[in-house]
């Protein structure tokens, strides 16, 4: 069994902490794929994760629902990487505002089109960090 801890003060700090990354990202001028690829799919996990200890905080998570609970979560967030990912582009753009935009719409569209795989990612990284759970943390039995 899992249990959630509640969202507290250091949740709120973590995503001030991250809002303050992305307001530094979003200045100088630069049109690589990578940084706000891994920018997107922070700000999806933080969102997944707040939403998750907002609902769901000090309660206890059963074995039973860990696993399909870690996979529909992850395909969440890999969908919600991919929407986040666009909207950080998109977000750049307006801010530089210059004729030869940082990233095209091309470039967002290709993104956005490759939703479902980054979903299929997040589930099986979901999948994955649930059976590690399972497998190193808490492997007694009668815990269902």
């Amino acid at each position: 069994m899992l249990r959630l801890p509640l969202r507290g003060r250091r949740a709120r700090w973590v995503a001030i902490g991250y809002g303050i990354v992305l307001f530094l990202w979003l200045g100088p001028e630069d049109n690589a794929v990578w940084p706000v690829a891994l920018h997107g799919a922070g700000l999806s996990a933080l969102l997944v994760g707040f939403w998750v200890l907002g609902r769901f905080g000090g309660k206890t998570v059963s074995r039973r629902t860990l696993v399909p609970g870690a996979l529909a979560l992850g395909a969440v967030g890999g969908l919600g990487a991919a929407i986040m990912t666009a909207a950080l582009m998109f977000f750049k753009n307006a801010r530089h505002a210059h004729l030869y935009l940082d990233y095209p719409p091309e470039q967002m569209g290709g993104l956005l089109r490759r939703g479902p795989v980054w979903a299929l990612a997040g589930a099986l990284f979901g999948l994955g960090l649930a059976l590690a759970w399972l497998a190193l943390g808490n492997n007694r039995r009668g815990d269902e």
